[in-house]
């Protein structure tokens, strides 16, 4: 049997999609990279916020056409828009064969005894995945999941109610996996979960993110490892300090602020205040030459006056930030966030995003313009005739900011190579190759 899994989301759901995809291949079941090649479709959805949850609904609908052309093609559904709404997509969507909140060896067993005349038997567990091929990044980009669930509780997030409390993998097992990836050609690892900062205190001790990052470091093959969803509740100077000394560590600081107003934090439930984020800002800036800072923030969160969004604005005046995501608030049912009043327009919510982009842009462009003539190491994602796309230590796979430069043909992708900046705009650069 031939499979195609569409994976949609987060960094989070991709390293799932992974671990599926492995697990199926294992079983005796063959990938092919088009739906149209494939006897059986998988999707991992997305149920974050309302504009994740269209993009799975389309893709469902999508697959389905397909399988009004072929009535003899499967269809299963998976992930956090399955588990947040199983009945309704149930009821509404019965075309869909197969269904299950998220994957487990059970789950897939059952799945392919509806599909398969003989499944094969199971070899290993899912909690873990042997080195194979991998589908969802280029070979050397791994993403390595250390955790699952969420228990900060923010007001605006239904995680915790998809996904249940933050529980930690085994540090053991979570290496295990950072093997398997460095197996299949990964050079940079990227550590996901919904708070990295939490990894291994639910199970009574200290966090032991710089243990994992050290041990990440000294894999063969490995050579940067990125930090992502650092939450700056429990991020402290003495935290970043022990995991960005570490040599294989890129100074690349992903910490979502979400807001600058302290009311607006307090609404939010981010445990945290406007105090302790621009001291950890100024300790990154004065102990890390080479940082780059990579945050996000909410607009028009319910109760967010006028005040309080231009405090976010005076915010990012004075303390510029190298890479910006920002989002215009969106209501999800079974969180606090709905019952806050007033709530925001759309129109108000859009002017605040379009003003505090637009201020990004221009102070993105501005940082950017001081890289012009310094070298730096870029690994290289992809080369076409005779072009590099490349990437700087601070800039995450399709995420942040790209570099294109001209490469001898001894280069290829997965190289880390010596680059000077030549030119700069306010998302990408250019450069040449520096001896």
């Amino acid at each position: 049997m031939k499979f195609h899994l569409i994976s949609l989301g987060c960094a989070k759901n991709t390293a799932d999609s992974e671990l599926v995809a492995a697990d199926l291949s294992k079983r005796g079941l063959v990938w092919v990279s088009s739906p149209d090649e494939a006897d059986l479709i998988m999707i991992n959805t997305c149920g974050f916020i309302k504009d994740a949850k269209e993009e799975s609904l389309r893709t469902i609908m999508r697959v389905l056409a397909l399988k009004e052309e072929r009535p003899e093609l499967r269809v299963a559904a998976f992930g956090c828009m399955v588990k947040r709404y199983h009945d309704e997509i149930a009821k509404e969507i019965p075309e869909i064969d197969i269904l299950f909140e998220f994957f487990s060896g059970c789950e897939l067993d059952s799945l392919l005894a509806k599909v398969t005349e003989t499944p094969a038997p199971r070899k290993t567990g899912l909690n873990t995945w042997v080195a194979s091929a991998r589908r969802f990044t280029p070979p050397h980009i791994g993403f390595l999941k250390v955790a699952e669930g969420c228990s900060n509780r923010c007001a605006y997030c239904a995680i915790p109610n998809i996904r249940g409390p933050f529980h930690s993998r085994p540090l053991a097992e979570v290496l295990r996996d950072a093997e398997s990836l460095a197996a299949t050609g990964a050079r940079e690892i990227n550590v996901v979960a919904q708070d990295t900062t939490r990894f291994g205190t639910d199970h009574g001790g200290a966090c032991q993110l710089p243990a994992l990052a050290e041990k990440l470091g000294a894999i063969p093959g490995i050579e940067w490892v990125r930090l992502h969803y650092l939450h700056p509740a429990r991020l402290t100077t003495e935290l970043i300090d022990t995991l960005f000394r570490l040599p294989k560590v890129v100074p690349y600081f992903d910490i979502p602020f979400q807001h600058a107003s302290d009311r607006m934090l307090a609404l939010m439930n981010r445990q945290t205040d406007r105090h302790h984020i621009v001291s950890l800002l100024g300790h990154i800036r004065r102990t890390f030459r080479k940082a780059t800072i990579r945050t996000t923030f909410i607009v028009g969160f319910p109760g967010e006056t006028e005040d309080d969004f231009q405090q976010l604005i005076e915010f990012v005046q004075a303390h510029p930030i190298d890479r910006v995501g920002a989002f215009p608030y969106s209501s999800e049912e079974g969180t606090p966030a709905t019952k806050i009043r007033p709530r925001i327009s759309k129109q108000e919510k859009t002017r605040r995003l379009d003003e505090l982009m637009t201020l990004q842009q221009v102070l993105s462009a501005d940082r950017n313009q001081k890289q012009v003539g310094t070298l730096h190491h870029a690994i290289v994602d992809d080369i076409e005739s005779g072009i590099a796309h490349a990437r700087l230590p601070g800039d995450a796979w399709e995420v942040d900011n790209t570099v294109t430069v001209p490469v001898s043909s001894r280069v290829t992708p997965g190289d880390i190579i010596k680059i000077r900046i030549l030119s700069a705009d306010a998302y990408d650069f250019t450069a040449e190759a520096a001896e």
